[in-house]
């Protein structure tokens, strides 16, 4: 493509480029949730079940603020139509099953094979995979947001402020990424970079959501709701039952509940 045709496609697609970009800021973001995992202050080694419920509560916040109550109320100034908390509810429950699914075949050989490998040990793996799906419904939302600023007058700078608001809030959910796998022996380099991988679906999937807002827009609520039955399965069924074992249900209580209130603090900050 010549410079003179490269110009004009820019300048009428330059909302698919910031969204791009954006997208990819956010998940630089989800990687900076590991830095505090450096301090050797922390102590990891004797609080794993910590850790876990900590985890559990900054992820299950996450599922019920960034992805349950948007959906419920998009597109409506009033309260939830019944229509959209159907479509978001039978998202959750494939998310859940395809979680089940994954559980039941992540058998020892599987976690030696391909990316698992790298991750480390059956609860880290199910982190990671959980994440990364909960990340493609982000992505969509920021590409809606940048399509909706080229094709809506009133939606002016509606990308950039979903934008930050998914970078900011990706930094506990890197921390939740990270956790798990630090907890496992992994260096703080192997914990940024998954934990940015995690969120890497955020920078693809905007670019096709951004072209075709009419398409991935009836698509957010089911994408929403699978993200959410996903990781809120993989708290209940994983991160928790590993904190029971290793804490008191009060310890583990406390940091549930610690991890919880943080995520809601970022969600109500923005």
């Amino acid at each position: 493509m010549e410079a003179g045709g490269l110009a004009a496609w820019y300048a009428q697609y330059d909302f698919v480029v910031a969204g791009f970009v954006a997208g990819l800021a956010a998940s630089v973001a989800c990687g900076f949730g590991a830095l505090p995992l450096a301090f050797a202050g922390l102590r990891l080694e004797e609080r794993v079940g910590l850790g876990y419920a900590f985890a559990g509560g900054l992820m299950f916040s996450a599922s019920v603020y960034n992805l349950l109550m948007p959906a419920f109320t998009v597109g409506t100034d009033g309260p939830p139509e019944l229509g959209s908390v159907l479509r978001t509810l039978s998202g959750m429950a494939a998310g859940a099953a395809f979680l089940w699914l994954i559980e039941r075949n992540l058998t020892p050989e599987h976690l030696q094979t391909g990316l698992l490998r790298h991750v480390g040990g059956r609860t880290e793996a199910l982190v990671f995979v959980a994440m990364t799906f909960h990340s493609i419904p982000e992505g969509v939302a920021v590409g809606v947001g940048y399509g909706s600023e080229a094709h809506l007058a009133e939606g002016a700078r509606f990308g950039h402020y979903i934008a930050i608001a998914i970078g900011i809030h990706n930094i506990p959910e890197g921390l939740a990424v990270a956790l798990p796998m630090r907890l496992g022996g992994a260096s703080i380099a192997k914990c940024f970079f998954f934990a940015f991988l995690t969120s890497l679906p955020q920078p693809i999937a905007a670019v096709p959501s951004s072209l075709l807002v009419w398409m991935f827009e009836p698509l957010l609520l089911p994408f929403l709701g699978f993200a959410a039955g996903a990781m809120m399965y993989l708290v209940l069924m994983e991160l928790l039952p590993e904190a029971l074992e290793r804490h008191s249900r009060n310890e583990m209580a406390w940091m549930f509940l610690a991890g919880f209130g943080l995520m809601a603090l970022v969600q109500v900050a923005l």
